[in-house]
């Protein structure tokens, strides 16, 4: 397992910066988000290769996080729908351009899924845009993975059953596991032992986990706190990931941008203490 951070606990950083604290702090690996406010719409996409060789300076694997910020690949407005393939499109062409081999993609989101049938026209038209994306990046050798959500019924999909169908059934799709997700999903579902619950999660999805978010919460928001500092029980998870032999990317995902770089150090501290030491 390679332990890194996402670019995420950087908003007020460059990129080049980013890449640099990472390295500082020890990490093996980072995602970058290819969004707002680092990657506006007009990026010009030559500038990638000053990161990469920036990237290749410290040794550090990365992966890409697509588009998602104000964007919606279920919506029911077509062109929105439109913007949203297209920049995620420049997002494979960014993983590619980065030496990436993961692109995440979040999910479809339904504004008034208590109306059965448009959450179901939402569902029609998430599928219908992971395949227009996935012979993309096939074409460039990148590798789609989904992450799953935290059980709201506005998101599809909304669970690891729902997620774990689509991958079965669109050929060369993944898995992003998210544990910080995993455990909002089981507590608003009324689950208590959410560790357990999450390992579980893991040992079913075992065929298709490429990528995993480590972050923590209380089980009411999407803190994206460092491990730790919320109540999930990261015992079973370790054990499950280590059990399945997950030999991929293990990224921070935090939020704290008042201070960056004291809680990339303190979820660098707890990653290493959980994976590398147990």
């Amino acid at each position: 397992m390679k332990l890194g951070l996402s670019s995420l606990l950087f908003p007020n950083a460059s990129i080049d910066d980013i890449v640099k604290f990472s390295a500082k702090l020890g990490a093996e690996c980072v995602e970058i988000i290819y969004d707002a406010p680092h990657f506006p719409p007009d990026y010009d996409q030559r500038k990638l290769s000053g990161i990469k060789e920036l990237l290749d300076a410290h040794g550090l694997r990365v992966s890409v996080h697509g588009s998602f910020w104000d964007l919606n690949p279920a919506s029911h407005h077509r062109e929105l729908q439109k913007l949203t393939l297209k920049q995620v499109g420049r997002s494979i062409d960014a993983c590619r351009a980065l030496g990436g081999e993961i692109v995440v993609l979040h999910w479809g989101r339904c504004p008034v899924p208590e109306a059965k049938d448009f959450l179901e026209g939402a569902k029609r038209r998430y599928r219908r845009f992971l395949e227009q994306c996935l012979p993309y990046a096939r074409d460039r050798g990148v590798t789609l993975a989904l992450e799953n959500a935290g059980g709201q019924l506005a998101t599809y999909p909304s669970t690891v059953e729902e997620l774990k169908r689509l991958v079965l059934e669109l050929e060369g799709a993944k898995v992003a596991f998210d544990i910080g997700h995993a455990h909002l999903a089981e507590r608003r579902a009324g689950g208590k032992a959410t560790g357990l619950a999450i390992a579980e999660a893991i040992e079913g999805l075992r065929e298709h986990l490429v990528h995993v978010h480590v972050h923590d919460n209380h089980g009411k928001d999407d803190d994206h706190l460092p491990p730790g500092d919320g109540d999930i029980n990261f015992k079973p998870v370790v054990e499950a990931l280590r059990a399945i032999n997950y030999g991929g990317l293990l990224i921070a995902e935090l939020w704290n941008p008042k201070h960056p770089l004291e809680t990339g150090r303190k979820g660098m501290k707890k990653l290493r203490n959980l994976f590398k030491t147990s």
